[in-house]
């Protein structure tokens, strides 16, 4: 009997003691047994229906038709059968939700398919004929590692609005401290001609208040265009647009931070597939840890922002000259609640990058710098075909 699991199904293995509440939580847990040949689908329905709702399937096409009715957690499927075979609904089912754990289970001379079928996400496959206990270790392994999915991705959703509320504080406040000096400008003329409405520079005067006006339009339109979350899903993003958004709102955070930055963006940028929202939080994300990182620095505070093409992908650089981060927490950097701030970081920033270009296929690393000992970060996302 050939029994295979990933080494990325979490820390439940064949053989491991289950904590409680995993047995306690899969009584209510819907799965799915996909085989052509009655026996085998009977004889697993009888071993698992004790501690969860059994549907059961001869084929692919009554299996996605099982997942449109029930909200299935795990699959045990068949790798040989009519029509469409079982890595064939492996793939359907990681389409329609990757967090789904399936189960291969094979005959004799299908090792090597049911191999590549872990590569494309099967939490495991196992050979025919089974042996009922390590199904049953192998059935509450899976399990747990869709929970553990499920409860991953609730957090990161929920870091990720947590850092949305948090962006959305700091560009409003930066509107509202650059609305100060215009509305003063404005106060003051005001002031002065109920003063004396009969003024030989009324003229003058109403111009400027028009000027500051406009100004204060401007900047309200350019948060707005910034807030704004538009279509939702991906589409063609020009991800120069995206930096410019940033740049426009990031401007008082600029000057709070006493910071000078510089922008080289590729003349010709081709689109790339995401949500432009999400994007312009993840480089407004990384553009305020940048400035955040200078604030120790006594001489000049550079910010080096850039967009190119690399091999197929559409790529962003920011880079600052602050005191760069210690090589062996470049991988830690990104994971979800890890700061480098101590109790003044919420940890959430480059957790939010990554879980965001990752919804997009694309990458983001830490990097050597190019201009000093600072921290340089590139994101990479592929091109819209």
């Amino acid at each position: 009997m050939a029994v295979q699991i990933l080494p990325e199904t979490g820390k439940y293995a064949l053989g491991d003691v289950l904590p409680q509440d995993v047995t306690a939580t899969s009584r209510n847990a819907h799965m799915l047994v996909v085989d052509d040949e009655n026996g085998p689908r009977q004889a697993l329905r009888m071993l698992l229906k004790e501690d969860y709702h059994v549907h059961l399937a001869t084929r692919v096409s009554e299996a996605l038709e099982v997942l449109k009715q029930q909200p299935i957690e795990l699959i045990i499927t068949d790798l040989r059968m009519p029509e469409k075979s079982g890595v064939d609904l492996l793939r359907e089912v990681k389409q329609i939700d990757s967090d789904i754990q399936v189960i291969i289970f094979t005959g004799y001379g299908q090792l090597e398919t049911a191999m590549k079928a872990v590569e494309y996400g099967a939490f495991a496959y196992m050979e025919k004929p089974f042996d009922n206990a390590v199904m049953l270790d192998m059935v509450r392994a899976a399990h747990a590692k869709y929970r553990q999915e499920k409860e991953r991705r609730m957090f990161e959703k929920l870091a990720l609005e947590a850092s949305r509320f948090e962006t959305l504080g700091r560009v409003v406040s930066g509107m509202m401290h650059d609305m100060g000096t215009p509305l003063t400008v404005i106060n003051s003329h005001i002031e002065l001609l109920l003063m004396k409405p009969e003024r030989d520079d009324l003229v003058k005067r109403l111009e400027t208040m028009k000027s500051q006006v406009q100004y204060c339009a401007d900047l309200a339109r350019s948060t707005m265009n910034y807030l704004r979350t538009g279509q939702k899903g991906p589409v063609q993003t020009d991800l120069n647009t995206v930096i410019n958004a940033c740049l426009k709102v990031a401007a008082p955070l600029f000057r709070e931070s006493k910071a000078t930055m510089h922008a080289d963006l590729a003349a010709t940028l081709p689109p790339t597939l995401c949500e432009p929202v999400l994007m312009r939080q993840a480089v407004m994300n990384l553009i305020t840890n940048a400035c955040q990182a200078m604030e120790p620095v006594q001489g000049e505070r550079l910010l080096y922002i850039s967009t190119f093409t690399e091999e197929g992908m559409a790529c962003i650089a920011i880079e600052d000259t602050g005191p760069g981060i210690p090589k062996n927490l470049w991988d830690s950097v990104f994971e979800t609640f890890f700061s480098t701030k101590g109790q003044s970081g919420t940890g959430l920033g480059l957790g939010v990058v990554r879980n965001v270009v990752r919804r997009f296929n694309g990458t983001v690393k830490l990097e050597a710098p190019k201009h000093g000992t600072g921290a340089r970060f590139v994101l990479r996302l592929p091109l819209a075909e």
